[in-house]
């Protein structure tokens, strides 16, 4: 009994851990995969809550501030002042004035110590101070506002990178995959030939040197398909680290080539341009927008600022536990600060700021040429891609046609093995450059839905 149950235990640990460790992906759920798991988008969302963060500590600055203290010294030896003899003076100038003496007290010039406090001393105290009025808090809290739109539209715009980096890295294992199928269906054509080729070597109806030569092609087409099947991991390992996926687990790819040829849709040729449909272009319209607050911060400075405050606090005195007694202080007040003069410090900063706000002008500008021109070139290479596919397609039925007329007439002795091999070859390389034409066709449209912002 224990040892079965220690079997069923290790039959379930052992579904368990390969459940964890192996995915089916398609390409729409390697681009949600990514979406959630990539370093980049992690890394954009805590710029986002950071932002927000930001945006709570820009406005802290402007609420009370309450603070509260508590002091106590006991003093074993008070502290003990030197004065001069005041005392004696003004008690003979008394009694001078109502005849009692002859003539004032001569000062003898020394010293008498004097001890001023008590031994406890023990203060409580309360503070609160806020900012009533401040331009550059008011710009402050409008930028915090913006910067955190700016870091929201920092994230679409790398969720949209995501989305093309991962398309991008999905098509060429889609690509492998494809053209290890079409490998095997070959081996396997080619392999049925040698046997065919070999008997009939046997019975003297071929020489050795064409039966060589389709071993040799043979040969070499396992070759390529063991050098693909190893692509095809490097290629699933730069996927993995584009999505974020452990690249120690199993990815399985769920689409094929085909498949996504099928969800084309040529109406993208003719979608309207339209810029803020880019992330990017709606980050730069914020930093412009961030510009502009950066010179109204630096001219808030002209202005004045004022603050108000209030402290209330009780201080206990005494020398022992009879004599003890507490006396309140209660204070308000405001203070007004206005900057005269700053050796025309802000003023060459608003110019600066000015200079800034022109730069990111030009560069939007720019960015709208640039967007134009990539949106121009993706349709034109995305209608050439169309055109070659259909072109590819057809050469290929043309090469196998030609393949299958030359193996019946090399089998019915009018064909040589050379026209077989160099027909052979014009097929593969036809199924080459269809599969090619087919890749080529989906780089273009995501080409095309990226230069969009689709």
């Amino acid at each position: 009994m224990k040892k079965i149950l220690i079997l069923i235990f290790m039959i379930y640990f052992s579904n368990a851990v390969c459940s964890q460790s192996k995915a089916v992906f398609t390409l729409d759920k390697a681009v949600e995969y990514a979406l959630n798991n990539s370093t980049e988008i992690i890394n954009a969302k805590l710029k986002v809550l950071d932002a927000k963060k930001q945006k709570i500590e820009t406005r802290a600055i402007g609420l009370p501030k309450l603070s509260t203290s508590a002091g106590y010294n006991y003093f074993i030896d008070i502290p003990t002042q030197l004065m001069p003899d005041f005392l004696s003076p003004a008690i003979y100038g008394v009694l001078l004035k109502e005849g009692l003496v002859n003539h004032p007290a001569q000062s003898s010039g020394n010293l008498f110590p004097v001890q001023f406090g008590q031994k406890h001393n023990l203060t409580l105290s309360a503070d609160i101070n806020s900012l009533i009025f401040s331009g550059e808090y008011i710009v402050a809290l409008k930028t915090s506002k913006v910067f955190e739109d700016f870091s929201l539209k920092e994230m679409q715009n790398v969720e949209k990178s995501i989305t093309d980096k991962t398309t991008e890295a999905y098509l060429p294992a889609l690509l492998i995959k494809e053209n290890i199928k079409i490998l095997d269906k070959n081996i396997s054509n080619l392999k049925k030939m040698k046997d065919e080729m070999d008997e009939m070597y046997k019975e003297g109806f071929v020489e050795k040197l064409d039966a060589d030569r389709i071993k040799l092609s043979l040969e070499n087409l396992k070759v390529e398909r063991e050098n693909l099947a190893r692509q095809i991991d490097i290629v699933k390992n730069a996927l993995k680290l584009v999505i974020g996926y452990p690249v120690k687990d199993t990815l399985i790819l769920n689409d094929d080539v085909e498949s996504l040829l099928n969800k084309i849709d040529d109406s993208v040729l003719f979608t309207s341009l339209t810029f803020e449909n880019r992330p990017d272009y709606k980050m730069l319209e914020k930093s412009l927008e961030l510009q502009d607050l950066n010179i109204k911060r630096y001219k808030s400075q002209y202005l004045p600022t004022l603050a108000g405050f209030g402290s209330y606090s009780q201080k206990m005195t005494g020398n022992n536990s009879d004599d003890i007694k507490w006396y309140p202080s209660t204070l308000v007040g405001l203070q007004l600060k206005f900057n005269i003069f700053d050796g025309l410090g802000r003023k060459a900063k608003v110019q600066r700021a000015k200079i800034s706000m022109d730069i990111a002008k030009n560069n939007l500008q720019n960015l709208k040429n640039v967007i134009s021109m990539q949106v121009d070139n993706a349709r034109a290479a995305y209608q050439n891609a169309i055109e070659r596919l259909d072109s590819r397609m057809e050469n290929l039925k043309l090469a196998q046609r030609i393949y299958d007329t030359t193996k019946i007439k090399y089998k019915e002795g009018v064909g040589s093995s050379v026209e077989l091999t160099q027909a052979e070859q014009s097929l593969y390389q036809a199924q080459s450059n269809m599969l090619k034409a087919k890749y080529d066709l989906l780089n273009a449209k995501i080409k095309l839905k990226s230069a969009l912002g689709l």
